[in-house]
């Protein structure tokens, strides 16, 4: 059975699609697991770092983008087809994967940002704003993969609602400094009110946290220092706590060198560790921790 798991956080920059990605590419390539990316966000990030340009000039232009979903959930129209839309074949890492898939997402979706709120009309979650996803998402589908992994937009509105509501588990990528860590309770407590909404729905629903991914931490950097040792020991607080933040991964992503490969479609990247080069290492564990984890 597929394991359905969203990236979240409520602040950009701090390597949430960056992770991951690069946890769905060393799934596959390195772990052998089949793997479905959902990008879910209007940047459309994670879609531009698993295909070219090109590729997804056509699929945009041909309604075959998480766009189209939602445009024929406002308009009445059915022109999206989940089937037809899922690429079969993504990443630049020995030009692409059978095994790692890409819903993509489309800068068009920027323009539904407020129209989607009339679905949403009492701003109460409902049957008619929620479930969208769902419709074409289904279980049958879900289990022709290992993980299914959604890349969320910064916030909790209908369209994350939407990336949660279909997920079992959800990550939080940080950044080790106070601004993106500050906001850490209140985006729990907002993720806690919406599950509590979001089972009204569907009694069965549950939603788990697998923990806070540490990202660009700077060896040398006091402040990321310090802001590790205080999340570490704030996760030893009762659930309930105020100050309280979900487990921390022990595998964490440092700041190295950039890699030019990451995004890169127009030379040949033979490896895995050749893309992700001195941060092979993070990833693999952090890819290792990540399969412990969402299989307990």
């Amino acid at each position: 059975m597929g394991k359905v798991i969203s990236f979240i956080n409520l602040k950009g920059g701090v390597g949430k699609t960056t992770t991951a990605v690069a946890i769905a590419e060393f799934l596959t390539y390195e772990f052998n697991q089949k793997v479905l990316v959902i990008d879910l966000d209007p940047q459309t990030n994670a879609t531009i770092l698993l295909i070219d340009q090109d590729t997804w000039k056509k699929a945009n232009e041909n309604n075959k983008t998480i766009h189209q979903m939602f445009f024929d959930e406002l308009n009445g129209t059915k022109a999206f087809d989940i089937e037809e839309a899922i690429i079969k074949r993504t990443s630049n890492i020995k030009g692409g994967n059978n095994n790692l898939h890409l819903l993509p997402s489309s800068i068009n979706l920027i323009d539904l940002s407020d129209r989607l709120s009339e679905l949403d009309k009492n701003h109460e979650i409902n049957n008619n704003s929620i479930p969208i996803l769902s419709k074409y998402l289904t279980q049958k589908l879900i289990n022709r993969y290992d993980y299914v992994l959604i890349d969320c937009p910064p916030n909790l509105g209908l369209i994350t609602l939407n990336g949660i509501y279909v997920s079992d588990h959800y990550v939080i990528p940080v950044i080790p400094d106070i601004l993106s860590t500050y906001g850490i309770p209140q985006m729990l407590n907002k993720i806690e009110s919406s599950k509590r909404k979001l089972k009204r729905l569907n009694p069965s629903y549950n939603l788990s946290e697998l923990g806070l991914i540490i990202n660009k931490m700077i060896k040398k950097s006091g402040m990321h220092k310090r802001t590790l040792e205080d999340l570490r020991s704030r996760q030893a607080k009762p659930r309930k706590d105020s100050s309280y933040v979900p487990k921390l991964f022990e595998s964490i992503i440092y700041q190295r060198d950039a890699s030019s490969n990451i995004a890169d479609f127009c030379q040949t990247i033979n490896t895995v560790k050749k893309k992700y080069g001195d941060n092979f290492n993070d990833y693999k564990n952090l890819t290792i921790e990540f399969m412990s984890r969402s299989n307990l």
